[in-house]
């Protein structure tokens, strides 16, 4: 038995395939500590529905009601959702009609109802919400400006949508957004070809993780500890830990495309890889010195016998719980997936919920891009 096998049994899990609202294809974004799941989902449609040949998407949150998952969809067509508290706060992305006609706005759910969050264009574009902290601040991004040229990390507090700013070039994202206000994420330099960094803001700065290096700050957990990927010179991705600003490497299986995606209060991380077969693997490192664990070692032999395995592992909760993404290499269907912790047993069924309406009016925030403002909320 390998020393990541040895190490994986030492934490017990229950899998469960959360499957879908009867399309063929799940997601699993994000869990609380509560073990509420959220994501996006696909009906069994075709036709006009089925938009360039792709299923249409729906938000979806999955609940834990004594350990038997649940599916309520949030939005109607083309939403997804990306993150949620403790608080049972939900952010994601929905179609809302403005001024240039339907456009996906960034989106909080509330008790099922949907709340529409200003953009840095007044609507005119695109924005998503990817996360949000038990405060109820929120991040991602908006595109700016008059045109489809350039989007910028976003905040969104009571004082409306925050451009968060670049690193001198034209875009940014922010992904992730810890419980003391450190927000993570991308952003591109202004000379040519510099388009992406791991980046963090805090205490009013913009903080390049990586000068040398094009990559990506995925997530922040409450000690500052940031995880992400960096990419080399032909393109691989490195998964990479910053500690005070300090880079460092995670261990990564050789030849592998690795990405470490999520990191919770324990330290531990969740992400995956594409090994070198091209197959895809969702991992977990127990600490942040440990080497990856392949979470494909916990499905049994009849899991993998149907042609499933769990490809990426997206976030993991305080209790260990993780979620992610399972893909079948027969019938190709993805399914979202959760596998709890501690060997809590039950999560064997989906019983498909009546589809919440999206009927709330949206908030009223307005619009700050000066830098000033962001400054003040730490």
């Amino acid at each position: 038995m390998s020393s990541n096998e040895v190490s994986f049994q030492k934490t017990l899990y229950t899998y469960a395939d959360l499957s879908t609202f009867g399309g063929r294809y799940s997601y699993a974004n994000a869990i609380n500590n509560f073990g509420e799941m959220v994501g996006n989902d696909t009906k069994n449609e075709s036709g006009n529905s089925q938009k360039y040949g792709a299923p249409t998407s729906y938000a979806a949150i999955w609940s834990n009601a004594y350990y038997v998952p649940k599916t309520t969809l949030l939005a109607e067509v083309d939403s997804r959702a990306y993150g949620i508290n403790n608080l049972s706060t939900i952010v994601g992305t929905s179609l809302k009609e403005g001024v240039a006609g339907y456009q996906l706005v960034a989106t909080a759910w509330q008790n099922g109802e949907a709340h529409y969050l200003e953009s840095l264009s007044n609507g005119q574009f695109k924005s998503v919400a990817k996360s949000i902290n038990d405060k109820g601040i929120i991040v991602g991004d908006s595109f700016s400006g008059n045109s489809w040229d350039e989007h910028h990390a976003t905040l969104w507090n009571e004082a409306g949508a925050i451009d968060l700013g670049t690193l001198g070039g034209k875009d940014s994202t922010a992904n992730a957004i810890n419980n003391t206000g450190v927000v993570v994420g991308w952003a591109s330099g202004a000379e040519l070809g510099d388009y992406m960094h791991p980046v963090m803001w805090a205490e009013g700065k913009i903080i390049n993780l990586s000068p040398t290096h094009h990559g990506v700050a995925s997530s922040v957990n409450d000690s500052g500890i940031v995880v992400g990927s960096i990419f080399d010179d032909e393109m691989y991705a490195h998964p990479m830990l910053w500690i005070n600003q300090k880079e460092i490497a995670l261990q990564a299986n050789a030849g592998a495309y690795c990405y470490a995606i999520t990191i919770n209060n324990k330290n531990q991380i969740v992400g995956s890889e594409i090994a070198s077969n091209g197959e895809f693997h969702a991992l977990l490192w127990n600490t942040p010195d440990s080497a990856p664990i392949d979470l494909n070692l916990y499905l049994d032999r009849s899991q993998l016998d149907a042609g499933w395995r769990l490809a990426s592992a997206t976030d993991i909760n305080e209790q260990g719980w993780i979620v992610g993404s399972a893909f079948n290499n027969i019938t190709y269907e993805t399914h979202a997936f959760v596998l709890t912790a501690n060997g809590i047993t039950g999560l064997t069924g989906l019983a498909p919920a009546e589809v919440v309406a999206l009927a709330a009016p949206a908030i009223s925030v307005t619009h700050e891009s000066n830098a000033d403002i962001w400054t003040g909320i730490y």
